[in-house]
């Protein structure tokens, strides 16, 4: 059973858990669950798209893959796998962010590990459903895997981007396609229905609320897609699932997510790492070495895929 507790908190991330309890905590409290609420948030990703960080070492470049817009992102320096490539799925709670918002954690990936990644822009409310969502990042995964030019292609995303990742594993296991060389989810989104009694309601997150979620599930079903498989993410077949790495906070509502994954994986002798940081706000590595502990984070991250990769570059050589 690896659990991996990092104590400790650095003065960026306290800085970011105040600015996080006393900015964004009030206004996603204050911020009403309806349909017209939701068009405001998609502004977000366009502001980020025109003013947003650029990498110097990475190129970057808009392309369509299997209908779905993505940004693919390729290292210019260094040690490069050309046949090995990572999905990107952003979180946003399936309304807010895209790409841009979370071009600075994917091109980080891209740095570290020498591979292309695919940051993926798959449709979100209030346009969709989740399982529209999940389709467009299905296609996409099914697109890179079935191009024939990566040998290996890894998934991954945080808070909701880690649902939408979760679930290309098990879609692609439900069709027998190839499965997904490593998973890894940040602070990932895995249960979306909160019922009471949930224990999520018990953790005093910097801004996330328990409640907010349960309100925004009634929108989740709108199609046109119908979601396939199980709704819940942390009830998806653990063989399913290939090497697994979990990231979260200590005192975040999505612990009880991260944990309920690693708990099913390792109860069925799947590889399933979780690293708890007591420092952090959700979905903290998207900072990508705006904290010490995003630092950490990502590098742990790029470790875990490395290590992935090499062991089926080996059974593939065996």
């Amino acid at each position: 059973m690896s659990v991996t507790t990092h104590r400790g908190v650095s003065a960026q991330s306290a800085l970011a858990i105040a600015g996080a309890r006393l900015l964004l905590k009030p206004l996603i409290g204050l911020y009403p669950v309806r349909s017209w609420s939701f068009g405001p948030l998609a502004l977000i990703e366009g502001l980020a798209d025109r003013i947003g960080w650029m990498p110097d070492d990475v190129e970057v470049d808009r392309v369509e893959l299997a209908g779905v817009p993505v940004e693919r992102l390729v290292p210019t320096a260094g040690d490069l796998r050309p046949d090995v490539a990572l999905c990107y799925y952003h979180g946003g709670a399936f309304l807010a962010g895209g790409p841009a918002t979370h071009r600075r954690v994917a091109a980080a990936l891209a740095r570290a590990l020498g591979v292309t990644v695919f940051n993926v822009d798959y449709r979100q409310l209030p346009e969709v459903g989740v399982g529209s969502s999940v389709e467009d990042g299905y296609r996409v995964y099914r697109a890179v895997a079935d191009s024939g030019r990566y040998t290996q292609v890894a998934v991954g995303g945080d808070s909701a981007g880690g649902y939408v990742s979760a679930k290309v594993v098990e879609l692609a296991y439900l069709d027998a396609s190839r499965t997904p060389a490593a998973y890894f989810g940040f602070s990932p989104l895995l249960t979306p229905t909160v019922e009471d009694g949930d224990p999520r309601y018990d953790i005093d997150d910097a801004y996330l609320t328990a409640d907010k979620l349960r309100g925004l599930r009634e929108f989740f079903d709108r199609g046109p897609d119908a979601l396939r498989g199980d709704d819940d993410a942390t009830r998806i077949d653990p063989a399913a699932f290939p090497p697994a790495l979990v990231v979260a906070c200590t005192e975040e509502m999505l612990r009880v997510d991260a944990e309920r994954l690693h708990a099913r994986l390792d109860a069925a002798g799947r590889l399933c790492d979780l690293h708890l940081y007591e420092g952090g706000v959700h979905a903290f590595p998207v900072l990508a070495g705006a904290t010490p502990e995003s630092a950490q984070a990502v590098q742990i991250t790029a470790l875990f895929l490395e290590a992935a990769f090499d062991a089926n570059s080996a059974r593939r050589a065996a």
